[in-house]
């Protein structure tokens, strides 16, 4: 019998540089996690399939590998470029280990009531009030909202 993983990475935010929009690698992509232990140089390498967060929260990420998903490579994510992890814990809803200055939190969809948004062409700001609004066309649904918190901007 396979033992279901209590936590599963959903994905790994990043930036390619301080000014760029944040970027999302998909979970699906991520073959491991690179990481130096505390007080040696050694470079240690996690499988992203038994990734503990709770060990990664107090590590260093040098990087991550995945997957390149037009090519069967093997690339490297940089560690200086990772703003956050997106990980689900088994029954629960997602949640961000934030990594470096960034400061970013994630609001889990239970705790988002509504967004305002402002239209391009436009000066009306406007609500969408319910969650099931925050759904797409398409049939995919909002899980959560990345902020920025202001005391560290």
């Amino acid at each position: 019998m396979k033992r279901q993983r209590e936590t599963r990475i959903v994905g790994i935010v990043y930036q390619e540089s301080d000014n760029a929009e944040l970027e999302l690698l998909s979970g699906s992509q991520i073959a491991g996690i690179t990481y130096f232990e505390n007080g040696s140089n050694g470079l240690k390498l996690v499988s992203a399939s038994n990734a503990d967060v709770g060990l990664l929260s107090h590590r260093i990420a040098a990087g991550v590998l995945y997957r390149d998903a037009n090519t069967a490579d093997v690339q490297l994510l940089a560690g200086s470029k990772i703003v956050g992890m997106v990980y689900q814990k088994k029954r629960s809803g997602l949640k961000l280990l934030s990594v470096g200055p960034a400061g970013l939190q994630l609001l889990n969809r239970k705790k988002v009531k509504g967004v305002l948004y402002q239209e391009r062409d436009g000066a009306d700001v406007k609500l969408l009030s319910e969650t099931m609004e925050l759904s797409v066309e398409s049939g995919e649904t909002v899980l959560g909202i990345l902020c920025r918190n202001e005391d560290s901007s």
